[in-house]
C-alpha cells in the first residue's frame, strides 16, 4: 500500500540526513592512519568490511533519494532506512574513538604496551567486530524482508534528479530576498506611513492633545501604573492622560500604539521595515529601534535587554531615563499573545509626552486590538503583484514578460499561493533554480496539489515543495538551522563553521571546505529557504529564517531524534539517543538538567541563562559547543572543558570568560576557537598543541565606535588622556615595550610559538607586543602561509614596516588589520613584496603617509580606516583601485576640511561611509566621480556648511539610491539644497534625513 505524501516526505528527510552521515563517515575512514591502526589491533578484514559496507550504503541512499519509486515507498522502507541512519551514526561513534586512540598509538608506540592502553586497544577492536556484526544483520534483514525492489531505471533516473538542478551562481551579488522588498505593497506602505504618523483628531501642532493608553496598559493594571506613563491623568480609567502642549516644530503629546496584522507569510516586516526607514518619518523621531520578540516572552527583562542593545544604551545607564525627553519610535515584531504585549508594557514604565510612537507586528487579530485601536490588516497580493513578484525572484526583474504557455502555468501557480508573498518567494527561488520550461512549471503545478486552491492554511506544503526539492547535501545544512530559535539572527561565519564541525560540507579537491560551506550558504539565500539581513557588498553578514518555515523543519528535525528542546524546566527527554541539544529560557543558573543522556549528543548550544554543572565528561562525542551570549558563565564552568576530545567548534563569544583552563590543549581536532567580547586578555601556553585550530577569534570586532570604546576602557582604569595616549590600550609605547597590565583590552595576548598552528586561516585581533624580552613575534607570523585574515595590535612603528613588507609572502592573505598608535607603511615595496592579494584593509592609528604602491592592490574591495588623520592626497592614492566597492572613513581618519573626489575616480566604489569627521566644512563631487556609487552615508560632521558648498554634486552620482545625512547639526539649508538634488536625480534615490536610522 502506498503512503501518504507527508510520510513520504519524512523518508526523505531521513535519507538526505543518513547520506550527510554517511558521506562524513566514509571521508573519516579513508585515512591511511586507520588501515595501520586496525592492523595494529588486529581488525583489518572487519575494518575494511565496514568501510565497504557504508559506501553501499551510501549509494544505495542516494539512488532513493533520487528516485523513491525505485525502493518502493512502504512503512519497511521508512523503517529500514531509520535502522541505516541510527547504524551510520554508531559507526562514526565507533570511528571517533579509533581516530584518538590511532593518534595516540602513531604519536607514542611504546605507550601502545602498556595495560591500560591494551585494554583500550582490545574494546576498540571488540566494538568494530560488533559493528561489523551488526552491518550483516542488517543487510540479512533487507534480503527477509525484501525491502529493496530493484529498478533497471532507478541509476538513470538519479543522475536525471541531479541534472535537473543547476547550481545556481554561488558568486552572484543577486539576493532571491530582502527583507526590504515590498513588490506589490506601495498602496499598504503609504496607508501605514499615514496610520503611523497621523494625529489624533483634534491633534495638530499648537494645539492641546491627549494621550491614549488603553491598548498600551493592560486593562487589568491600568489604574495602577498609568502614573509611570505621562502626567497625572484627568478622568481616570478612560485612558486619556492630561492636556500637554505642543511644539509649534513639531507635533507632540500623543504616544500612539499601531498594530500590523496578518497570516504568516504576508509581509508584515518587510512592509513596517520598508516604513520604518521611510524619509518621511526619520526626521520625526530623535531614536528608533526595531525588536523582534523572543518566543514565548515570559520575562520582560529580555525585552528590555534587546531594546537597550538596539538603542546602543549603555548598562550602567537607566533605559528610561534616555527615552524619557525623546521621541522614540520601536518596532515591535511578532507579538505572538495577549501575555506577551503585557510584560513588553512594563519597559515602557516612565513618563514621555513627546508624540512617540510603537509599532505592533502579530499574526493574530485579537493580540492586534489588544495592542491598540489603531490596526491595520495585511491581506494577500493581487493577481498582477504576485505575477510581479514570481517574475522579480526568477528573472531578477518586475519588467519580464513571460511567454503564454508559461505565463498560463504562472497563474496557476499563483493560484495555489493565494497571494502570500513568502509562499511565491519560496516557489520562486525554486523555480529560479530548474528549467525555465512550461513542461517543469506544469509539473511543479501538479505537485503542489488541488488541496492549496481553496485554504490559506495549507500554505506550508507550498514551503515543503521547496524543501524536497532541495538537494540532499543542502537540505540537511536547512535542517540545521532549526538549532537556532525563532526569530534569531544568524551570523554567517558562526553558521558555517558549525556546518564544517559538523561534518555536513563535503570537501572537493579544487575547493577548501570554507568555500564549499559559502556556496552551500548562498544557494539557500538565492533559494530564498533563508533571509539574509545585514546586507554588505557583495556578501550578507546575517540571516533568519521565517517562523512559518522554521516550524516546518523543525518538526522534521525532532522526529527524527536528530534534536531535543530544554525550554524553562521541560527538561525531560524522552529520546535515548539525542544527537543535537538547545537549552533556552533558563529559569535559574542554580537548577541543572536532568534526565537527559548527554553521550550521543554532538552539539550543545545555550541561549540565554547557563544552567550549573552542564559541561561534563559524559558529553564524550561532543563537537559543537556554542555559548555564544550565555548570561552567567563562569571561568570554572569550563574546568571539564579538556576531557570534551572530539570538540571542533568551541564559542564563549560575549560571556563573561576571563580565563581559558590549560586543558584545552588536549582539544586536538578543535578548528574554531571564538572568545570575541569576553574578558579573557591572554591564551593558555598550551593552544599552541592544537594543530588543527584554523579559526582563533578574540578581541573587539573592528567597528568605527572601537574609538570611543578605547575612550570608555580608559575612562574605566581612570586613564586622563585621550588619543595621544591610545599606545597604553593598543598594547605598548612608542618605540618600547608595554608593562603586562597596560595590554590593550581589546585584543588578547597570544603566547610564544602561535606560528605553530600551521592550520590557522584567521587569527585576531590579537596582541604581539614585547614582554620579558621577547621580540620579533610578528615576523613569526608569516610562517603561518594559510592564513586568510590577520589582525594585530602591540606593534611599534618599526616592527609596523617590518611587517607590512612582509606581507606579501602570505599569499592566502585576504583581511589585513593593524592597530597601532602609528602606522607607516614603507614609502618603496618590490614587487614580491606587494599585497596584490588583499581584499580587505581595516587600520586604526595614526597612518604615517599613504604609500604610491597602495593603488596598485587591484583585489582591494573593502578599506576601514580609523584614527588615520589622512589628507587629501592620501585619498587621491586610494582612488584609482579598480575594485573598491566600500571605503569607511571614520572618526579621526580624515584631518582636512575639505574633501573632494574628481572626475573618473573611485569607478566601482558602491558605499561611501563618512562618519565622525568633525572637520570637514565640505565635501566636493565632480562630474564623473563614483559612477557606481549607491550609498552615500554622513553621520556626525557637524561642521559641513548649512549652505550649496556644504556637500555638492550629488546630482552627479548616477547609481545613488540613498543618501544620508544624520546628526550633521541643525543644516536647514543644505538639507532643501540636497533635496532639490534629489528631486532632480533621475533614480530620485532615498533621502534619509534625521536623527535615527536603524540597519538590520
Amino acid at each position: 500500500m502506498d503512503s501518504s505524501p507527508v510520510e513520504c516526505k519524512m523518508e526523505a528527510t531521513a535519507l538526505s540526513l543518513a547520506r550527510s552521515v554517511l558521506h562524513g563517515i566514509l571521508s573519516s575512514a579513508r585515512a591511511a592512519v586507520f588501515d595501520e591502526v586496525a592492523r595494529l589491533i588486529g581488525v583489518p578484514n572487519e575494518v575494511d568490511f565496514v568501510r565497504s559496507e557504508l559506501e553501499m550504503m551510501q549509494a544505495f541512499l542516494g539512488v532513493v533519494y533520487a528516485h523513491p519509486d525505485a525502493a518502493g515507498r512502504t512503512e519497511t522502507v521508512r523503517t529500514w532506512v531509520k535502522q541505516v541512519r541510527d547504524l551510520a551514526y554508531d559507526v562514526e561513534d565507533c570511528l571517533l574513538d579509533f581516530a584518538l586512540y590511532a593518534a595516540r598509538a602513531s604519536s607514542s608506540r611504546a605507550g601502545s604496551l602498556l595495560p591500560g592502553a591494551i585494554a583500550e586497544r582490545h574494546r576498540i577492536a571488540e566494538r568494530i567486530r560488533d559493528l561489523k556484526a551488526r552491518v550483516e544483520q542488517l543487510n540479512q534483514r533487507n534480503l527477509r524482508y525484501r525491502i529493496v525492489v530493484d529498478s533497471p531505471a532507478a541509476g538513470a533516473a538519479a543522475e536525471q534528479a541531479a541534472s535537473s538542478l543547476p547550481e545556481h551562481d554561488a558568486n552572484s551579488a543577486e539576493l532571491a530576498f530582502q527583507e526590504s522588498d515590498i513588490i506589490g505593497r506601495l498602496d499598504e506602505k503609504a496607508k501605514l506611513t499615514e496610520l503611523i504618523s497621523g494625529a489624533e483628531p483634534g491633534e495638530a501642532a499648537g494645539r492641546r492633545r491627549r494621550m491614549p493608553l488603553r491598548g498600551l496598559v493592560p486593562s487589568f493594571w491600568f489604574n495602577h501604573v498609568v502614573e509611570f506613563f505621562c502626567v497625572p491623568t484627568i478622568g481616570g480609567p478612560t485612558g486619556e492622560a492630561a492636556v500637554i502642549p505642543t511644539s509649534p516644530r513639531r507635533p507632540a503629546g500623543t504616544l500612539r500604539v499601531v498594530s500590523v496584522w496578518g497570516m504568516g507569510g504576508m509581509g508584515k516586516s518587510s512592509l513596517v521595515w520598508a516604513v520604518h526607514n521611510d524619509p518621511v518619518l526619520l526626521d520625526e523621531f530623535d531614536c528608533g529601534a526595531w525588536v523582534t520578540v523572543p518566543h514565548p516572552l515570559d520575562n520582560p527583562e529580555v525585552f528590555r535587554r534587546r531594546l537597550r542593545k538596539e538603542l546602543g544604551v549603555a548598562r550602567n545607564q537607566d533605559l528610561g531615563q534616555y527615552l524619557r525627553e525623546k521621541r522614540y519610535r520601536v518596532i515591535v515584531d511578532d507579538v505572538h499573545t495577549n501575555e506577551e504585549w503585557d510584560a513588553i508594557c512594563q519597559v515602557f514604565q516612565f513618563r514621555n509626552s513627546k508624540g512617540s510612537r510603537i509599532i505592533v507586528t502579530t499574526r493574530r487579530e485579537d493580540v492586534a486590538r489588544h495592542c491598540t485601536k489603531h490596526v491595520y490588516e495585511l491581506k494577500p497580493l493581487g493577481d498582477a503583484e504576485s505575477m510581479d513578484l514570481l517574475c522579480q525572484k526568477v528573472y531578477k526583474t518586475t519588467e519580464y514578460t513571460l511567454p503564454e504557455d508559461m505565463a498560463e502555468q504562472a497563474k496557476h501557480i499563483l493560484r495555489r499561493c493565494r497571494g502570500l508573498p513568502l509562499a511565491i518567494s519560496t516557489i520562486g527561488g525554486l523555480l529560479a533554480n530548474r528549467p525555465k520550461t512550461s513542461i517543469e512549471w506544469r509539473n511543479l503545478h501538479e505537485h503542489l496539489g488541488a488541496e492549496l486552491e481553496s485554504d490559506l492554511r495549507n500554505i506550508p506544503k507550498v514551503i515543503v515543495s521547496s524543501y524536497d526539492g532541495l538537494p540532499y547535501d543542502l537540505k540537511s545544512i536547512f535542517l540545521y538551522l532549526s538549532i537556532f530559535p525563532e526569530n534569531h539572527e544568524i551570523r554567517r561565519t558562526r553558521l558555517l563553521r558549525r556546518w564544517m564541525a559538523e561534518g555536513y560540507i563535503a570537501k572537493k579537491r579544487d575547493m577548501p571546505v570554507e568555500d564549499v560551506a559559502a556556496r552551500s550558504y548562498t544557494k539557500l539565500i538565492n533559494r530564498s529557504m533563508i533571509q539574509p539581513s545585514k546586507v554588505s557588498p557583495g556578501e550578507t553578514d546575517r540571516c533568519r529564517i521565517h517562523s512559518m518555515v522554521l516550524q516546518i523543519i523543525l518538526s522534521r528535525f525532532i522526529e527524527e531524534n536528530q534534536l531535543f528542546l530544554v525550554e524553562e524546566h521541560s527538561n525531560e527527554a524522552r529520546q535515548s539517543k539525542i544527537r543535537h541539544l538547545v537549552v533556552s529560557r533558563w529559569k535559574s543558573r542554580d537548577e541543572k538538567l536532568q534526565n537527559i543522556n548527554m553521550s550521543y549528543i554532538r552539539s550543545l548550544t545555550i541561549f540565554g541563562e547557563y544552567p550549573s554543572s552542564l559541561i561534563s565528561p559524559k558529553m564524550r562525542l561532543l563537537r559543537v559547543l556554542d555559548l555564544e551570549d550565555t548570561v552567567n558563565m563562569k571561568n570554572d564552568d569550563l574546568k571539564h572543558i579538556g576531557e570534551l576530545q572530539h570538540l571542533r567548534y568551541l564559542s564563549l563569544r560575549g560571556t563573561d570568560i576571563s580565563k581559558l583552563p590549560s586543558s584545552l590543549q588536549n582539544l586536538r581536532y578543535l578548528e574554531t576557537l571564538d572568545i570575541q567580547d569576553t574578558r579573557v586578555r591572554q591564551l593558555p601556553s598550551s593552544i599552541v598543541k592544537l594543530e588543527d585550530l584554523r579559526y582563533l577569534v578574540a578581541g573587539v570586532n573592528f567597528t568605527k565606535d572601537l574609538l570611543q570604546k578605547m575612550r570608555d576602557s580608559r575612562a574605566e582604569n581612570h586613564e586622563a588622556r585621550l588619543f595621544g595616549d591610545i599606545e597604553a590600550y593598543l598594547g605598548c609605547n612608542r618605540g618600547e615595550c608595554c608593562e603586562v597590565s597596560n595590554v590593550d583590552h581589546l585584543c588578547v595576548r597570544v603566547p610564544e610559538g602561535i606560528e605553530k598552528l600551521k592550520n590557522l586561516h584567521m587569527l585576531g585581533a590579537v596582541n604581539v607586543a614585547r614582554v620579558n624580552g621577547v621580540s620579533g613575534r610578528f615576523k613569526k607570523l608569516m610562517n603561518l602561509t594559510t592564513l586568510r585574515r590577520l589582525g594585530v595590535t602591540g606593534l611599534t612603528e618599526e616592527e609596523g614596516q617590518d611587517l607590512c613588507k612582509s606581507i606579501g609572502g602570505l599569499s592566502q592573505l585576504q583581511r589585513l588589520e593593524l592597530r597601532c598608535v602609528s602606522i607607516r607603511f614603507p614609502a618603496r615595496m618590490d614587487e614580491p613584496e606587494i599585497p596584490r592579494h588583499l581584499t580587505s584593509m581595516r587600520l586604526c592609528g595614526k597612518l604615517i603617509g599613504m604609500p604610491e604602491w597602495i593603488s596598485s592592490l587591484n583585489n582591494l574591495a573593502t578599506v576601514k580606516l580609523l584614527g588615520t588623520r589622512l589628507n587629501q592626497e592620501d585619498i587621491m592614492r586610494l582612488q584609482n583601485l579598480r575594485n573598491l566597492a566600500f571605503l569607511g572613513l571614520w572618526e579621526d581618519s580624515y584631518i582636512e576640511e575639505s574633501l573632494r573626489f574628481s572626475a573618473s575616480t573611485f569607478t566601482k566604489l558602491k558605499v561611501l561611509d563618512i562618519d565622525g569627521l568633525e572637520n570637514i566644512r565640505t565635501m566636493t563631487i565632480r562630474e564623473g566621480a563614483m559612477p557606481q556609487l549607491e550609498l552615500l552615508w554622513l553621520n556626525k560632521c557637524h561642521s559641513l556648511h548649512d549652505n550649496s558648498f556644504g556637500v555638492s554634486g550629488v546630482q552627479y552620482l548616477q547609481s545613488l539610491k540613498e543618501l544620508l545625512l544624520k546628526n550633521c547639526g541643525e543644516k536647514q539649508n543644505l538639507i532643501d539644497i540636497l533635496q532639490e538634488q534629489v528631486n532632480r536625480h533621475t533614480r530620485r534615490p532615498k533621502f534619509l534625513i534625521g536623527k535615527s536610522r536603524v540597519v538590520l
